[in-house]
């Protein structure tokens, strides 16, 4: 990131509070506000993009507070759906919150959305409080589907009118920027319209959540020699080591994205993408939210609460005693990743490709 791009991105307006006492912007008197607070990681925040969508499908003139955590809030900036977009760690502490809960109170809001679960809605709607302290009911499993049942009950004004959200709803918003930039990218690496892209994402936040590096570039050098694919590898900035691993490893040439995009011009590459391949991470959402094909690589998480959403998709994952266990550490060997075969990861990427095709 630029230095100028990030003095932007701390400035007032869309992108955020500057400080925590600095003058707010204010809609008029009879624009419908509505606050939503969202989650704090980039993966979470993919996930609740269809509230996003749907509050805009439904009130397109509403004026939009959105409230998110650092690293969730890249998703968002420029984003013409949203006129305030806040930061809450500058606001991580007690005083902090404090601090946060006067502003919201003084935005005055019609709606309040709180996919978080936090104290922010009995402040703000002491006498609709029951609606922000019931559950989403235990049949209802995948995270994507949890927030919209929350968006219901809420703010039912506000959810989608007919079910699930309609196919025109876009969860994530592309600008011209993120649009100009994956053309670069795309020329730069002279793909053109007759190359079949494969993106891999062999990065997670977690350790545990990461399929093996060997076996990343097995299948990848497969689809370059097998199938004439192209292969771009793709991840966050400190997922380099991981990325350069695979392509140490392997015995065909692939192209790197890592620090070349911001999560939602790789979101672009993905869009022109014809298959993603990655492990339960924020890459899996975003492949999902752009309706790319997907192969999901699961071990110590739930691919019921968290798996693709995508019309096209094939988990892969050893169902072993213990997994999913969804802990931090591995009581064992990482046997629930270890497991996986780089011979159906292939054979799975080539099934949906042909579907593509």
């Amino acid at each position: 990131m630029s230095k100028g791009q990030g003095a932007r991105d701390r400035g007032q307006g869309k992108t955020g509070f500057s400080s925590p006492l600095a003058p707010r912007p204010s809609p008029p008197t009879s624009t419908k506000r509505v606050l939503i607070i969202g989650p704090s990681n980039i993966g979470d925040g993919i996930l609740a993009g269809g509230v996003m969508a749907s509050v805009h499908a439904r009130c397109p003139d509403a004026h939009v507070t959105l409230a998110v955590g650092a690293r969730a809030k890249a998703l968002f900036v420029e984003d013409p759906r949203i006129q305030v977009l806040v930061d809450t760690d500058l606001y991580d502490s007690a005083r902090g919150r404090l601090t946060l809960a006067w502003i919201l109170w003084r935005y005055q809001p019609h709606a309040v959305i709180d996919l978080r679960h936090t104290l922010y809605p009995l402040l703000l709607k002491p006498l609709s409080a029951w609606r922000y302290l019931r559950q989403p009911p235990k049949a209802l499993i995948h995270m994507r589907e949890r927030h919209l049942w929350k968006l219901r009950a809420q703010a039912p004004a506000l959810a989608p009118s007919n079910g699930p959200l309609s196919a025109n709803a876009t969860p994530l918003w592309f600008t011209p920027k993120d649009h100009a930039h994956a053309d670069t990218l795309w020329r730069r690496w002279g793909f053109d319209q007759r190359h079949c892209l494969v993106i891999i994402a062999p990065g997670a936040r977690s350790h545990i959540k990461r399929w093996t590096a060997e076996g990343f570039a097995r299948v990848a050098d497969r689809l370059i020699a097998e199938l004439r694919a192209r292969v771009l590898l793709s991840g966050e900035p400190d997922e380099e080591s991981v990325i350069q691993e695979v392509i140490g490893l392997m015995h065909e040439r692939a192209h790197s994205a890592v620090g070349l995009t911001t999560i939602r011009q790789l979101g672009v590459l993905m869009q022109r993408a014809a298959l993603v391949i990655t492990n339960d991470s924020a890459s899996l959402h975003l492949a999902s939210a752009v309706q790319t094909p997907t192969v999901a690589l699961f071990g110590p998480t739930d691919d019921a609460k968290y798996g693709p959403t995508a019309p096209q998709a094939q988990v892969i994952r050893r169902r072993l005693f213990c997994a999913p266990c969804e802990q931090a550490l591995c009581r064992f060997n990482h046997e629930c990743m270890r497991f996986i075969g780089a011979e159906e990861v292939y054979q799975a990427a080539r099934q949906l490709l042909e579907q593509s095709r």
